[in-house]
């Protein structure tokens, strides 16, 4: 039967004779089904994602850079900040930016300056942006952990719509294979969506524990 070369099946034992059993399917025997290493591609996507949503909202002393590539919502589209405003530290405190280039989008600058979670309150003179840089406080490193915990979990919500896509297209030629060749590879792609979700969950441990530290 073509399901007993699919997979290996690999148990680890926990606690009391428990046992987990694991399924590796080679992926070259259900090409023509799905294509599990594209899969693996959309989950690690949904990954990459985060850890840049944690490089550029999580950190504890705001600096230029954390405001390079934040999004401003303009009437022509959406531009990183950077983009539309010269930025540059003028001190430790304080952070510059120049709206000369695009002085119409000062308004929306502002607004996703407000709106970027990392606890800002800009102040405008003309085309000029002065973003005052809040002191490191308990409150702003709990309100970190508490994006990062967000973030976690909208990327989790993406890795479940990235499951649930590859699950329906397996479904679709379920009239061709068998119940056991299709269950297998639903199995496949749960554990590939657990292994992701388990190494989000190991990404936002270690992010709250350096924010609460």
């Amino acid at each position: 039967m073509l399901t007993r070369h699919l997979a290996t099946k690999k148990a680890k034992v926990k606690g009391k004779g428990q046992a987990q059993a694991r399924v590796n399917i080679n992926a070259a025997l259900v090409e023509d089904i799905i294509n599990l290493r594209e899969v693996n591609d959309e989950l690690q996507s949904v990954m990459e994602v985060l850890k840049e949503d944690f490089s550029k909202n999580l950190n504890i002393r705001t600096s230029q850079g954390a405001l390079d590539h934040l999004t401003v919502t303009t009437k022509d589209g959406k531009f990183p900040l950077n983009q539309l405003g010269q930025i540059s530290q003028q001190s430790p405190q304080l952070i510059i930016v120049n709206m000369a280039s695009f002085p119409e989008s000062t308004a929306a600058a502002i607004k996703a300056i407000r709106e970027s979670g990392m606890n800002l309150n800009p102040e405008v003179d003309g085309i000029i942006i002065r973003v005052p840089v809040p002191k490191v406080t308990r409150e702003h490193r709990e309100s970190l952990a508490k994006l990062a915990k967000q973030l976690t979990n909208k990327a989790k919500d993406s890795l479940r719509k990235v499951r649930s896509n590859a699950v329906n297209r397996v479904k679709k030629v379920k009239s061709t294979v068998s119940e056991d060749t299709i269950k297998l590879i639903e199995k496949q792609i749960q554990q590939m969506a657990d292994d992701t979700a388990a190494e989000m969950d190991k990404l936002l441990a270690g992010k709250t524990k350096e924010l609460l530290s």
